[in-house]
């Protein structure tokens, strides 16, 4: 591919993690209207974020079986018209049981599309041959404060719910149809599709150890989005206007954290930036631990964002150094699983605590769990390149 092409490339799948941004956040920020047309409660919330977090498992799976069969290109094609069906369909919904049928339906998608973006990404990180998969979470990021402030724009002139998502629908299919011939549809295990399809080609110790990275910083990213609003306002009292600043705060760290992480792998390697910002992680979470107003609690939120949000991308790309190219993915969206299993337990767990009436003691999970991180920097890549850790053996 030449450099113009490259560049293309780039944009294109820059827009697709905008798009997958932009739908959940608008989606998401939808529920409450939704609770109120349907009647539902705190409850019934909970369970359709589960049935979301295993049917997106699923999706993963087949995005994978179709990255290996056709490309990854077709599935994250594929998978970005599904969550724009989804959100139409759930903002149309007559009824309680169509609309818990749409989430389902969306949740296909958001699965799929996770894993498919991300192997887009590594291919063109791949193809430049410098880290660039911080900017494109970054751009996820982005799409989720745009989808969010659209969400609020429409709502203060009260636009219909299914009106709102549909242009949202309508926007996400434009533009991946505009974006689909520029994907990277070529696939690398053309010699051998089947051992790839098959996973016998796929080394585990990589999946497992960037997984359970995925898996940590998922958990504490989901548990922070979902109950940084309930402590400020329960815990420390906050006032309406500035419950949100906590979870604003974060995405505003996450963005400086994914733009500005690639410059830093450049210059000091994958492992010293995922050590690095796990430090600043932690004493973030320590901050939101100990804070007495809500003032200092928000600070700490940013500062988590801007440590943590870093080791999804660095974990993707470094899994496509520790596997071969014919498995790699097949391997992205096997690891992309822990993306939800660190969703159910981030949400679960500290959802439990924070019923149980222990708001603040429900972020002292995150900041135990996460130093565990620790243990696998040596797996991430140096400032030379490969990972030191994890041999590319066909059977892990």
């Amino acid at each position: 591919m030449d450099t113009a092409g490259l560049g293309r490339t780039r944009i294109a799948v820059s827009a697709g993690f905008f798009a997958q941004g932009l739908v959940f956040a608008a989606i998401v920020t939808q529920v409450p209207r939704l609770q109120d047309r349907f009647g539902y409660g705190e409850g019934t919330i909970t369970a359709i974020l589960v049935m979301i977090a295993v049917l997106s498992g699923v999706g993963s799976v087949v995005a994978g079986l179709v990255a290996a069969r056709r490309s990854s290109g077709t599935a994250f094609v594929g998978a970005l018209l599904v969550i724009a069906a989804g959100a139409l369909l759930i903002g149309v919904s007559p009824s309680f049981v169509p609309m818990v049928g749409a989430f389902a339906f969306y949740g296909l998608g958001l699965g799929a599309v996770d894993a498919s973006m991300n192997m887009q990404g590594v291919r063109v990180q791949s193809a430049l041959g410098r880290s660039v998969m911080g900017g494109f979470h970054g751009w996820w990021s982005v799409g989720g404060i745009v989808g969010a402030l659209y969400t609020s724009g429409t709502t203060g002139v009260d636009m219909p719910v299914s009106v709102s998502l549909g242009i949202v629908a309508a926007a996400t299919a434009i533009a991946t149809v505009a974006g689909a011939g520029h994907f990277v549809h070529g696939r690398e295990a053309d010699a051998d599709a089947g051992l790839s399809a098959a996973g016998l080609d796929l080394p585990w110790r990589p999946v497992l150890v960037f997984g359970a990275v995925i898996l940590i910083f998922y958990a504490a990213d989901t548990g922070t989005l979902a109950w940084s609003s309930v402590y400020l306002d329960d815990a420390l009292g906050a006032s309406k206007a500035v419950v949100p600043l906590g979870f604003a705060a974060y995405q505003v760290g996450a963005l400086a954290s994914r733009f500005g992480g690639d410059l830093l792998v450049r210059r000091r390697g994958a492992a010293w930036v995922a050590g690095t910002g796990t430090a600043v992680g932690v004493v973030g979470l320590g901050v939101v631990v100990a804070a007495p107003v809500s003032a200092v609690a928000i600070v700490g939120f940013a500062v988590t964002g801007l440590g943590l949000a870093i080791l999804a991308p660095l974990s993707f790309a470094a899994l496509s150094s520790a596997v071969p190219a014919a498995a790699l993915d097949v391997a992205i969206a096997r690891m992309n699983l822990a993306n939800y299993l660190g969703a159910i337990l981030g949400g679960g767990v500290i959802g439990a605590a924070a019923s149980a009436g222990h708001l603040r003691w429900a972020f002292v999970i995150p900041l135990a769990v996460v130093p565990l991180v620790w243990t696998a920097v040596r797996s991430f890549p140096g400032a030379g390149g490969r990972a030191p850790a994890v041999k590319r053996s066909p059977h892990g």
